[in-house]
């Protein structure tokens, strides 16, 4: 693989998350969103907060700031506490970034 090819990639990826309204989200946000979806398991699909925590994507995240983007995605309606079960389970909404 080689830059190119890594730009080219790259280059997909930000028109993708445009069509689907990403780009307005942090890239924090972003990240987050991309581990919940990896890491979402059952029925329905939920994702424990420690889990989302450890994903590549998220753990390089300062601690502050990724409760503070993790709380912009609940308040933004793209993530929700994830129904009868304990605290710290996340859900992924069917609404799309706006």
């Amino acid at each position: 693989m080689n830059i190119k090819s890594v730009a080219q990639l790259r280059a997909l990826l930000f028109e993708m998350e445009t069509t689907l309204g990403l780009v307005e989200l942090s890239p924090n946000e972003r990240d987050i969103l991309y581990a919940i979806n990896e890491v979402s398991s059952g029925h329905p699909k939920a994702a424990r907060s420690e889990a989302i925590r450890n994903h590549p994507l998220a753990a390089s995240i300062p601690q502050a700031t990724y409760h503070r983007a993790l709380k912009s995605l609940v308040q933004r309606g793209l993530v929700a506490h994830a129904p009868e079960t304990r605290a710290g389970q996340y859900v992924l909404t069917d609404q799309r970034a706006p």
